[in-house]
């Protein structure tokens, strides 16, 4: 149990620093900002009602992702390594094994945190994106300017919360501002769901697509999977570096059907990379969205075993990395 507590602990106390820094806080800001705007910038349809909108904010998700995750890595591990803090925790009884995977579980965390607000944005803009409606004497296509203003206005609310606990009550800016922009993304959907499309009220109903639920899931466990190679690095490299590495590594592993996959056959070494380089579009599957398509339960359990046997193949090397790592 006292492992355990300490696990917690630093689990914690890690998730909220990184919370805390501002670096944090704009790409999250930026991300959701970006993707409650989708729907007034994007008017084009391919085909499909709200379509280019949810793929849009499913891409803003992954990459903005990815650097929060390598962000929080580093400093989570990275700069505590060179600032001396970790030597510090370590001359305590705490382990270098529990100390690694504890920083790693507060990753997570920060993941998480970003990740629920990201889908709880997603679902919303595929609500306020353009769509044709038939119902309460409306006939046409309409945008959910409503819901959009209601949306917009959480963004803003949530930054004038946080300003105003800082300078009352000397809280932290950056984890404050976060809470309540979740609060408000959760409140958002509540409101949203008592009214038509076209503004009029109606009862609560389920008014969102949920087949977007297991595409943002799968995104998260690609993140979850990218914050496992970002601390792996953490323990050898800094900040650059470790982005570098993991947008080069994001790059090959969309593409590495193409370059890798279709040589396997004949190549050994191309055999070798297909099979080292994580598959980043086992979680891209938005495309199997169009037309009404759905993803299957089976595939998300499938997808998710894959990240997370390879997230713990990573924490493996990383800690044995740690393990040797002069503090």
């Amino acid at each position: 149990m006292t492992r355990f507590r300490q696990a917690v602990a630093l689990a914690g106390l890690t998730a909220l620093e990184v919370l805390r820094q501002p670096v944090c806080l704009l790409l999250v800001l930026l991300s959701i900002t970006l993707t409650a705007l989708l729907p007034f910038l994007i008017l084009h349809r391919f085909g499909e009602d709200g379509k280019l909108v949810r793929d849009s904010a499913f891409a803003l998700h992954a990459v903005f992702g990815i650097f929060v995750a390598g962000y929080a890595a580093t400093t989570a591990l990275s700069r505590e390594l060179q600032g001396g803090t970790a030597s510090a925790v370590l001359s305590k009884p705490v382990g270098r094994d529990l100390f690694f995977l504890a920083k790693f579980a507060g990753v997570v965390g920060v993941v998480a945190v970003f990740s629920l607000c990201s889908g709880l944005a997603t679902l919303l803009v595929e609500r306020i994106a353009e769509q044709f409606v038939m119902s309460g004497g409306v006939v046409g296509y309409v945008t959910d300017s409503q819901t959009g203003s209601i949306l917009l206005l959480a963004i803003v609310a949530a930054c004038v919360i946080g300003a105003v606990a800082n300078y009352r009550q000397h809280r932290p800016f950056g984890s404050v501002t976060v809470t309540a922009l979740l609060v408000g993304l959760v409140g958002c959907m509540l409101v949203a769901g008592c009214f038509e499309r076209s503004g009029a009220w109606a009862p609560f109903a389920s008014r969102l697509d949920w087949r977007l639920v297991p595409v943002s899931l799968l995104i998260t466990m690609a993140l979850v999977l990218m914050s496992a190679l970002a601390m792996a690095l953490s323990t050898v490299a800094g900040t650059v570096p470790i982005l570098t590495v993991c947008s080069a590594v994001f790059a090959l592993g969309l593409m590495s059907d193409y370059l890798f996959g279709r040589h396997a056959a004949d190549s050994l070494w191309a055999r070798v990379l297909y099979s080292i380089l994580p598959n980043w579009q086992h979680f891209w599957v938005c495309d199997q969205l169009n037309a009404g398509g759905q993803i299957s339960g089976t595939y998300v359990g499938m997808a998710t075993l894959y990240a997370l046997v390879y997230a713990a193949a990573l924490l493996c090397l990383g800690v044995v990395v740690f393990r040797q790592r002069d503090i």
